[in-house]
């Protein structure tokens, strides 16, 4: 059986480099009453006196469908007010900071338990594409609208892949859909506006505003 292990070792690292390559995302739909508008109507209703953190703002949902089952996505979000002590209000170049900070998390389910759940297993390269460049589609259009408002700043995006029973307890970069959706994560991450940068954490991924750097040797990739 070792030439079998041997060649699906070598269809996932084929797949691991032409990863995004011409992939087109399935098309998709939001579902729900939740959208960016209201997640500002909350934020702008919100009493900056609170001394509240981290609040929980109505997820995001969405749909698609693949060739084999239908997923639902849901992007959470967070915001807390932002607090700055104004030392350059005589610069005439000085120009007020965003009012809130905002977290996102995006996580996507098979809507009838089947792919997508803890269970699958990674074989099918190019419907997992397919998924997960869709998903990408979703939260680069929903961080557009987020970025083109100005008294907001996203600071954080929480992306934690579901692993296979054989990838339990082994670092996220060292499971096959960690690396997947690491590589993913590299190559359409350069899409967002500004500088970010991805933090690789204990079971999870975390795409940072801003140049960061430190941490333990291959925690930060500049996108």
């Amino acid at each position: 059986m070792k030439h079998i292990k041997t060649y699906e070792s070598y269809l996932y690292e084929q797949a691991i480099n032409e990863i995004g390559e011409g992939v087109t995302p399935f098309a998709w739909k939001r579902v729900g009453s939740a959208k960016v508008d209201g997640w500002m109507a909350d934020m702008s209703q919100h009493d900056r006196s609170s001394s509240s953190q981290n609040i929980r703002l109505p997820d995001l949902e969405y749909e698609f469908k693949s060739d084999k089952t239908e997923y639902l996505v849901k992007i959470a979000g967070w915001f807390s007010p932002y607090t700055y002590i104004n030392f350059g209000a005589k610069n005439p170049n000085w120009k007020k900071p965003h009012d809130y900070d905002v977290l996102v998390s995006v996580a996507f389910v098979d809507k009838h338990g089947g792919i997508g759940t803890d269970k699958e297993k990674l074989t099918n390269y190019g419907e997992q594409f397919k998924v997960i460049s869709t998903v990408s589609a979703i939260l680069q259009e929903v961080m557009k609208e987020l970025q083109e408002i100005e008294w907001i700043k996203v600071k954080e995006i929480y992306i934690a892949p579901k692993l296979e029973d054989a990838d339990e307890g082994k670092p996220i970069t060292q499971t096959k859909r960690g690396r997947l959706y690491l590589e993913y994560i590299k190559k359409q991450g350069s899409k967002l506006k500004g500088d970010w940068t991805a933090s690789i954490e204990k079971d999870s991924f975390v795409i940072r505003s801003g140049k960061w750097s430190g941490g333990s040797p291959g925690q930060f990739i500049q996108l």
